[in-house]
């Protein structure tokens, strides 16, 4: 990567404490001065910062890359671009491909393939083997072998006694459980929030408490197993956040993470039966939204992913309760972050970094991202007052399932540096 100074650039970065506009040298993919740059060399590219806000390399802790097994809808490849075009510079790969990620060998093939990627990408093995939810995966081996977290997602461990035993392997490598919180006894198949939506679209719905009953009992586990680590994935309801501020009230080691759609869309959008509004956990009603962006304000939930889940048209297409669950979701969050929770003055723009960028990397135990001289350039820019309209044709994930086409933003990725590397965002 060719020397950069950026002239004038904000910094922004939670644990630095920075907050000021500054110029800033990148050289042999350090950072290696903040402050007043002189220099007159012609190897060195200079950007004007104006406008432009530098932040600490965002990452997603929940992605779906696809590989190995369904390369038709997304790849290692494709999926980084599509993290690097949205602004991210880490992501977590989730372990539902096909075979799951429950051996050794398939977790060394996939950081041996990625190491000199820009994107970052670490791997949340599977809990149980085949994502089953009756045998323990080797959690030891899978960890010796890089794998940072474990879960089964798109499936609970639903047995309490499996799921007790995870979480004491899980905690003798300071590991973190990730659950997918689904009791699929009372969910039985099905496709959306149970309500009011379903009943009128005839469609089959999945209750409140098919999430809020595995979380609960969850909680009550890691509280018995003394320095296990819990986390919920994309909550979805507003019991759900309660029942996790009353667990942080105890000092429980519990933290929980949401997606943007579960914080903007109702199952409303369901009408018409738009399968890009199909995911799972569903959408659910105002009332889940309005707890859900207080459980952001109060910091009761740490993190903003994505649940990026790419899938076919041809598989979008066919009939509501058929199609698969999710959506696409790594080159729209930060707009719709940005424009939907710190315009609105619900979390500041800091507060956002550490939801996207600090703690993600902190649940799952990984290096901490700092601005400082000397540091390896780990870093994300953003244009915060740019406007932009998504349009999904400019994706680089091969896949193009949003139901956020057309929307108007603020915050544009600008470009991502990592690892010697840069990219400039073209969303």
């Amino acid at each position: 990567m060719q020397d950069i100074i950026f002239r004038n650039i904000e910094l922004v970065s939670p644990s630095d404490n920075l907050n000021f506009k500054t110029d800033l040298l990148i050289q042999d993919g350090l950072i290696k001065k903040i402050g007043r740059v002189n220099t007159s060399k012609k190897t060195v590219s200079e950007i004007n910062g104006r406008g432009k806000t530098c932040v600490p390399g965002l990452f997603d802790m929940h992605v779906h890359f696809r590989e190995p097994g369904q390369t038709h809808k997304e790849d290692l490849i494709s999926g980084s671009s599509a993290a690097s075009n949205g602004g991210f510079t880490g992501v977590l790969i989730m372990p539902n491909t096909t075979p799951p990620l429950d051996s050794p060998l398939l977790v060394k093939n996939i950081l041996e393939r990625t190491k000199n990627f820009l994107t970052d990408v670490n791997i949340a093995a599977c809990a149980t083997q085949k994502r089953e939810g009756l045998i323990l995966s080797p959690i030891l081996s899978l960890h010796e072998s890089g794998a940072v977290a474990f879960t089964d997602d798109g499936s609970p461990v639903l047995n309490p006694e499996i799921m007790r035993r995870v979480l004491e392997y899980t905690s003798q490598v300071n590991s973190v459980m990730i659950q997918h919180c689904e009791d699929m006894n009372i969910s039985n198949g099905g496709v959306i929030n149970e309500g009011f939506v379903s009943t009128l679209l005839g469609l089959k719905g999945i209750p409140e408490v098919s999430e809020t009953a595995i979380i609960a009992r969850d909680i009550l586990l890691t509280e018995f197993v003394k320095k296990s680590r819990y986390h919920v994935q994309h909550i979805s309801c507003g019991k759900s956040v309660e029942l996790v501020r009353n667990a942080k009230l105890k000092s429980i080691n519990v933290t929980a993470e949401v997606c943007p759609h579960h914080f903007l869309l109702t199952d409303e959008e369901c009408f018409d039966y738009n399968t890009n509004a199909k995911m799972n956990p569903p959408l659910r009603t105002n009332e889940d939204l309005s707890e859900i962006i207080k459980g952001l304000s109060d910091d009761t939930i740490d993190v903003i992913c994505t649940d990026h889940a790419p899938h076919t048209e041809y598989e979008k297409s066919q009939p509501f309760a058929k199609a698969p669950f999710g959506i696409t979701g790594l080159e729209t969050a930060v707009g719709l972050s940005f424009t939907f929770l710190v315009k609105n003055e619900i979390i500041s723009f800091s507060k956002m970094i550490e939801k996207m960028s600090v703690n993600p990397r902190k649940i799952i135990g990984l290096k901490e991202i700092r601005i400082c001289e000397g540091e390896k350039a780990n870093l994300t820019v953003l244009e915060k007052n740019k406007k932009w309209i998504v349009d999904k044709n400019k994706f680089k994930s091969k896949s193009r399932n949003t139901p956020f086409d057309g929307y108007e933003l603020y915050c544009k990725p600008y470009c991502v540096i990592n690892n010697n590397q840069i990219f400039y965002c073209k969303v």
